[in-house]
Formats: C-alpha cells, sequence, structure tokens
C-alpha cells in the first residue's frame, strides 16, 4: 500500500480521507489556477450533463443531436461535436509528439486513446431497474408478503419506496441524478485510461507527475475540454467554452441553451409512458401463482387457495387512469429527492400539476412538477404559478 496516496478504497476511514487529502492537495498545486481542472463531486458540477440549467434530469435526445463513433475506436461513441474536438486534440498531440514539443514515450499522454465513452442511459437504468424489482420480490418473499392485487402491491412497494428511495431510486428521472448514472450518460465525457479511479497513486504517477500534464491540461482546456481533477483521464466538453462551440455550430448548436433545450430532453416525459409498464412487469414477478389462506369463520379455520388478479394490458389500462399513475410518481419523486416541502405543500403541488394535466397534458404536468421539485425554493404553491412557468417559457422560445 502506498505511504502517501490511496491505492484502493480499502482501508481505515481515517487513513482514506487523509491519503486523498494529500492527492487533492498535490493536483491543486500541480497546476493551479487553471479553470478547466475541474471537481466534478463538488455541488452542482456533480451533475453536470445530466440536469439542465434548472436542474430538472435530462438525458440525450439522439434524434436532435446525434452521436458518432471516434475514428480510433468505433466500439465507443459521443456526441458528435465531441468526437471532432477531441480527435482534433489527439491530431495536436501527435503532432507535437512527432516535432518533439512534448515526451513521446508517455504511456497515456503522448498518443490520446479512447478507452471508454458514452454510456446508454436507457441500457443502464435497465440494468437498475432488473437489479430493483428482483431485491423487491425477493423482500415480499422473505417477509412472506402475498398480493392479491396490483392494489395491494403498490401498497407494499410505497413502504420499501420510504425506506430506500433516496438511496436507491425507483424511478429514471432519479436514477440519473443518482451516484448510479455516471457522468458518461451525457455523452459529453471521453476517458484515455483503463485505470481505477480509486487509485490515487496511479493518477499521481501516469498523469500528475508525466512530463506532459502541463501540456495536456493547457490543451484541453485550448480545445473546450474541462480535465476531472479526481479522475484525471475523464475529458469532459465544457459547452460553455467558446472553443467547443465552434465545433457544435457545425452541428446548427449555436448556444449552450440549444444544446440544453434542443439536444436535451425531460427524462420524465420520455420515461412516464413506461412507468406504468414497468410497475405492471414488477407486479407480474411478485406474485405468486396462488397461495392459501386461513379465515376464521364461526370458530372453524378454513383454507382457501387464493388466484392474484392477472391483467392484460388492456385491462390495466382502463383500471388505472393516467391520473393514478402521475399521482403515485409525483409521490415516489418526493420520496426520492429527500424533499424539504411539509405534507400540505406536497398535497397542494399535486393537486396543482393534477390539475395542469387535465388542463394542459401529461407534459405540461410532469415538466412542472420536476421544475418545482427540483428547486423547491421557487415554489408558490398555486396553479397560477405553474402555468405562469409555462406561458413563460414557451414565449422564450417563440
Amino acid at each position: 500500500m502506498s505511504i502517501l496516496y490511496a491505492d484502493s478504497n480499502k482501508g481505515g476511514a481515517r487513513e482514506l480521507f487523509n491519503k486523498r487529502k494529500i492527492y487533492r492537495s498535490d493536483v491543486g498545486q500541480s497546476l493551479e489556477g487553471y479553470k478547466n481542472l475541474v471537481n466534478f463531486n463538488f455541488g452542482e458540477k456533480f451533475l453536470y450533463g445530466r440536469v439542465n440549467k434548472l436542474f430538472v434530469p435530462i438525458e440525450l435526445n439522439t434524434d436532435s443531436l446525434s452521436t458518432r463513433n471516434f475514428k480510433s475506436t468505433q466500439d465507443l461513441s459521443a456526441v458528435n461535436f465531441v468526437v471532432d474536438a477531441f480527435e482534433g486534440l489527439a491530431r495536436q498531440f501527435n503532432k507535437c509528439t512527432m516535432n518533439g514539443k512534448i515526451a513521446a514515450d508517455d504511456t497515456y499522454l503522448s498518443g490520446l486513446k479512447v478507452y471508454k465513452a458514452r454510456t446508454d442511459t436507457t441500457a443502464l437504468y435497465g440494468k437498475h431497474l432488473l437489479a430493483y424489482s428482483t431485491s423487491i420480490v425477493g423482500a415480499l418473499r422473505n417477509q412472506n408478503i402475498r398480493v392479491r392485487n396490483f392494489d395491494e402491491f403498490i401498497l407494499e412497494l410505497e413502504q420499501m419506496i420510504n425506506t430506500q428511495g433516496h438511496t436507491f431510486p425507483f424511478t429514471k428521472p432519479a436514477f440519473v441524478k443518482s451516484r448510479f448514472c455516471p457522468i458518461n450518460c451525457s455523452g459529453l465525457a471521453v476517458e484515455i485510461a483503463d485505470l481505477d479511479p480509486a487509485n490515487d497513486e496511479d493518477k499521481v504517477n501516469e498523469f500528475v507527475n508525466s512530463k506532459n500534464w502541463q501540456f495536456y491540461v493547457d490543451t484541453c482546456q485550448a480545445y473546450g475540454f474541462m480535465v476531472d481533477r479526481f479522475v484525471p483521464w475523464r475529458l469532459v466538453a465544457d459547452i460553455g467554452s467558446s472553443p467547443m462551440l465552434e465545433y457544435a455550430a457545425k452541428y446548427n448548436f449555436n448556444t449552450t441553451n440549444q444544446i440544453l433545450n434542443l439536444g436535451y430532453t425531460l427524462v420524465s416525459t420520455q420515461y412516464f409512458t413506461n412507468f406504468k409498464f414497468h410497475l405492471l412487469n414488477i407486479y407480474n414477478k411478485a406474485k405468486l401463482d396462488s397461495f392459501l389462506e386461513v379465515e376464521e369463520c364461526a370458530g372453524d379455520s378454513i383454507t382457501r387457495r387464493i388466484i392474484p388478479q392477472t391483467y392484460s394490458t388492456a385491462r390495466f389500462t382502463d383500471l388505472y387512469s393516467d391520473s393514478y399513475f402521475l399521482n403515485l410518481y409525483f409521490k415516489m419523486r418526493f420520496i426520492e429527492e429527500e424533499s424539504v416541502f411539509e405534507d400540505f405543500q406536497k398535497e397542494l403541488l399535486i393537486n396543482d400539476c393534477l390539475e395542469l394535466y387535465e388542463a394542459r397534458g401529461i407534459g405540461a404536468s410532469l415538466e412542472a412538477f420536476e421544475r418545482i421539485l427540483n428547486k423547491p425554493f421557487d415554489y408558490r404553491g398555486s396553479v397560477s404559478y405553474t402555468k405562469a412557468y409555462l406561458e413563460a417559457k414557451a414565449a422564450e422560445g417563440s
């Protein structure tokens, strides 16, 4: 084990804390003043590329902002202008290596190679949801809880989400904001090494102490990339920088707002249609084919065989309306965000958004709810406030 730096997440908490502190200090001092050497574990930077300017969860809209593969690594991709910027950066490294301006024998910082890039959000959430559903079914079995129908299942599910919703999110919007969803899902990140992010010693040896370290950070800035302070081989496109916007302009994205508003879409509006069927699928896994139930009747014990309700898609949608699932979704999201709202405020906001659903549809209702939930200090507690926000947003886009 390294004396100065952590080489894994193993060890005592105090020892790890002190070693991480040394690493933070050394990295900071290595290039003091470089604004593109960024701590993505701090504040809103943790959510970079996964929320919009109102902190509402977003995901890449490949219909508007396409991705493409890197020329050197055909099985990895990122947002088109990010690929262009990275390949320009790589050419600059190759040029400077050939003319002797930088060391040519550096493992990672002589010729840049892509080891990891975009991770598909939907696929990653699918794996998360599978793990979640497995844990739900396991919990019901372990506690010998037997449900007769979908209503009973939802009551049990709500209790589980109440206890673990904030640390182990159920809905996709909460997942996108969680530690389970990496910045790579944004399509804005490129990794040029396959090292362990927990190994600070490798970070120092391979990057911070590299002869090419200063050139690397400096040149990344010139091409519109931020460097992750704690994963120094991770480059993240700075969509507010002039160099990156020049690359984006080739694809008709001229401003940061255009990239966020047109290139990305709200997770909630894309996800909600699947929300109800995710719940139905988990119910179908959780319910038993049948079970025995003992009842007391006039002093006698009667055993009955119970066959839980099954639902066709048509019958399910007939029995449970969109307003039912909106109400359920809103309640879950309050738990997942560990909201500071009082109970009466939650009820009022849900009622407001359900009323908005009747007037403006599902999309408007979800957008208003997520906007207010994710910035609760803006909440005014009225339908008129919510409608005014939507009208102002529509005016901005006209």
